[in-house]
């Protein structure tokens, strides 16, 4: 707590109690509850930036030495689902209030299309090689067994994604101008607190780019528990992507993920189960949003 003393002195604080929890400190004093953590990337403009423009919905800190101090959120408990409304009306409005164009660089669209081409092409060759050794054995593991049941899912959704990743970059090549905002980059129910205020925390990893990245990252992480498709509608309802955004995003949400077998039964069977949900429940999603794409087109061409 020495190095907390400046703090303290500051605002004549008495120390009542004091916990660690998750590698941070939460004080409580005579003046209320105070969060103290080590410093990271959070950037001290980032405060100030996201106040300019508007967006109330985050913390302000100060620093004192090694650490930064946050006002501590007293948390209502409310369902995940009505709280996952809130964060996504929350991360359009981010958005929305910090966007901006700017020119397009070709360099960064092929880095990004090969990159991930080549991750595609990877994980195709690894599911074969797997597929093919898993067809050798006499005896199938209970993992290997629904992995296999499963794995034309996976080509699918592999294919899916080669498919709207050239569709995109087609049409990127040929566009001037791109939407830039500032993201959250982590945006997930862990790091979204509602009390008497919202607030978005965890911000040392934010960064300028295009939109597509905050959601994706809030669907991989919260997809099993929550209704991804409905959220995303309420997102785009404030917020919605643009052509090469949309296509960029379905094809980056198709991907699986790379399952790596370990001696733990169990485990593997977790692992497998998961990536078999996230196919399934995305290729749902997937198609949800490609029947509203068709409805809207249809709905402008008889108008």
């Amino acid at each position: 707590m020495n190095n907390i003393k400046e703090f303290i002195n500051k605002y004549d604080l008495n120390i009542r109690s004091y916990e660690e929890k998750n590698n941070i400190k939460i004080v409580n004093t005579n003046k209320g509850k105070y969060v103290i953590k080590h410093k990271n990337n959070y950037d001290n403009g980032l405060y100030e930036y996201l106040i300019n423009r508007n967006f109330n919905y985050v913390l302000e800190k100060e620093d004192f030495n090694d650490y930064e101090v946050y006002p501590y959120i007293n948390e209502v408990n409310i369902p995940k689902p009505e709280k996952a409304v809130e964060l996504v009306y929350i991360l359009s409005l981010l958005h929305n209030k910090t966007t901006y164009y700017k020119e397009v660089s070709i360099d960064k669209v092929k880095e990004i299309y090969e990159k991930k081409i080549e991750e595609i092409k990877y994980l195709n060759h690894y599911y074969h090689d797997m597929q093919d050794m898993i067809e050798q054995k006499v005896y199938m593991s209970p993992a290997e067994y629904l992995l296999m049941r499963n794995l034309s899912m996976v080509y699918s959704a592999l294919g899916y994604s080669k498919l709207k990743l050239d569709e995109w970059y087609e049409y990127k090549i040929k566009q001037k101008k791109e939407r830039i905002v500032l993201l959250h980059n982590k945006p997930c129910i862990d790091h979204f607190l509602v009390g008497n205020e919202k607030s978005l925390i965890s911000w040392n990893n934010y960064r300028r780019d295009i939109p597509i990245y905050d959601f994706l990252y809030f669907y991989k992480h919260d997809y099993i528990d929550l209704e991804m498709t409905t959220l995303f509608s309420i997102y785009k309802s404030r917020f919605n992507y643009t052509k090469d955004e949309k296509l960029l995003f379905l094809a980056l949400i198709s991907i699986p993920e790379k399952i790596i077998f370990t001696s733990n039964n169990y485990n593997n069977c977790l692992l497998v189960s998961n990536m078999i949900k996230y196919v399934g429940k995305t290729r749902d999603f997937v198609l949800k949003e490609n029947e509203e794409e068709e409805e809207e087109y249809n709905d402008e061409f008889n108008e």
